[in-house]
């Protein structure tokens, strides 16, 4: 995807406002990378790595595709994205942190990748024309997003025909015993991450793509979903 053919909605991105407050909370832990590491271990129960592979795997970001990445964050996903693309693919990421886009285009000037951005703004508004996507990928970050319906419509409506959507995300435990939990851990991952755990992400891309698919791990609390648009 060339520059100019996303570039041109910048401006009302950075004047949309953000997804649920200002980015403060993400700009703290942009300028806290260690603590993030630690959250994310916690979170998936110290198999990060493991969850982050297999949502890579399953999205599958071909040699010459462009590919969004909804909440970027500090750009950790994109060194695998960009390798799946190549130099001839393209990766846009965006992100509602000022913290966090700067820390991801600090990545990507050490690394000198030139087919790789990062614009600042909301997930509903996305800096690319209808159509203009091969596929799309979300990380922890579908789940704090104020509108996830909306957001997820603005994806669907950026991809291809046949295009693909991978969301790997948490929600409460839902197997016992680890529900008992809840009580607990949902309160402090809602008050540290903007986290939304009342909504239902899995039924909100049923709501909106064709076909999706689902696997859960750790007693539900960790999801990889695949969504794809109807092709034609």
């Amino acid at each position: 995807m060339s520059r100019k053919r996303w570039t041109h909605d910048t401006r009302r991105m950075r004047q949309g406002g953000t997804e649920r407050g200002d980015g403060t909370v993400y700009d703290w832990w942009s300028r806290h990378p260690r603590a993030l590491d630690l959250l994310y271990e916690l979170a998936f129960l110290g198999r990060e790595s493991t969850f982050r592979q297999r949502a890579i795997e399953t999205l599958d970001p071909g040699t010459g595709e462009t590919v969004l990445e909804m909440g970027c964050g500090n750009g950790n996903s994109f060194p695998a994205l960009r390798a799946g693309v190549a130099s001839s693919g393209s990766v846009l990421g965006f992100d509602v942190s000022g913290g966090m886009t700067g820390a991801a285009r600090k990545r990507i000037r050490e690394a000198g990748w030139e087919n790789v951005h990062v614009v600042r703004g909301d997930a509903r508004r996305l800096p690319v024309a209808d159509r203009a996507a091969d596929a799309a990928y979300a990380s922890m970050s579908l789940s704090a997003v104020s509108d996830p319906h909306g957001a997820v419509e603005s994806i669907r409506d950026a991809l291809r025909p046949g295009g693909r959507f991978v969301v790997l995300d948490a929600q409460p435990f839902r197997g016992w015993p680890w529900r008992l939990l809840n009580p607990c851990l949902v309160p402090i991952a809602r008050r540290t991450t903007e986290w939304v755990p009342e909504v239902d992400l899995p039924d909100t891309l049923r709501q909106v793509f064709a076909e999706v698919s689902i696997s859960t791990f750790n007693g539900g609390s960790i999801f990889v979903a695949v969504a794809r648009k109807r092709p034609g």
